[in-house]
């Protein structure tokens, strides 16, 4: 039984005092999950620690990255011991922005297993950039993706999968649902071919970009997808409820 998972970023949005207000507001209206959802939070590592203490519990902690390394001299990283001390139960890892600026599978991958060394789950976002839709590439370079990021990564049943085009940005164009569907399935073929397993085909696999309380329920519709990763979204309280307690029955 797959299970449904909403994953909200904050990136490096909301000071101190909007993160309290925030979670006040939250505390005021109560949190109900209705639609039976993990709902992951993750904050500016800045804030980790203020949104644990202030988060009610169907909330859980996430963070937006992680270093490759155990420990030691990298200026401005955070480890996976660091985010296990601070309560963070999630993790993003190879995110289209990170990817840019020359993060490799390789890379990730070495994320990957040492959040699980910490018992942390991680969120693999993969995609496509425009150049690769356009020449037809997005299924091989999905499949390099997923290969790259879980070669000899022993849990591959302990994971989160995101589609999370980079062309959504640089175009401005939102995928339909039809296509976020088609590029679902393909993750879950990549996931089973990896280790000849069906059951890796169970994995959350979730999809980020430009996801509304207007259009989220179109895209949980999709029989391949089982949650949003969603930002913009996740800023405004009334946004945020509206995404994660989003009407399946209208």
């Amino acid at each position: 039984m797959r299970r449904p998972v909403f994953f909200a970023c904050w990136k490096a949005n909301k000071t101190r005092v909007e993160v309290l207000k925030f979670f006040e507001a939250v505390h005021q209206r109560g949190l109900e999950l209705k639609n039976k959802t993990e709902v992951i939070l993750a904050p500016s590592v800045a804030h980790l620690e203020l949104s644990l203490l202030k988060m009610p519990k169907p909330l859980q902690l996430g963070a937006q990255d992680v270093s490759e390394v155990a420990s030691g001299g990298r200026m401005g990283e955070v480890t996976a011991k660091q985010l296990k001390e601070y309560g963070v139960k999630y993790c993003i890892v190879g995110h289209w922005e990170k990817r840019l600026r020359g993060e490799t599978d390789a890379i990730i991958n070495q994320k990957i297993k040492l959040l699980q060394d910490y018992d942390i789950t991680p969120v693999l976002c993969v995609g496509e950039n425009w150049q690769e839709n356009q020449s037809n590439l997005a299924p091989a370079v999905i499949k390099r993706q997923v290969q790259g990021a879980l070669a000899g990564v022993a849990n591959v049943d302990k994971l989160v999968i995101c589609y999370r085009p980079s062309w959504i940005n640089e175009r401005g164009i939102i995928p339909t649902p039809d296509y976020v569907n088609i590029m679902a399935q393909h993750i879950r073929e990549c996931l089973v071919d990896l280790k000849d397993n069906p059951l890796d085909a169970s994995l959350p696999i979730l999809y980020g970009g430009q996801v509304t309380p207007a259009n989220v329920k179109e895209y949980m519709k999709q029989p391949e997808l089982d949650g949003i990763f969603f930002i913009g979204a996740a800023l405004n309280i009334d946004t945020f409820y509206g995404v994660i307690n989003y009407d399946q029955k209208q």
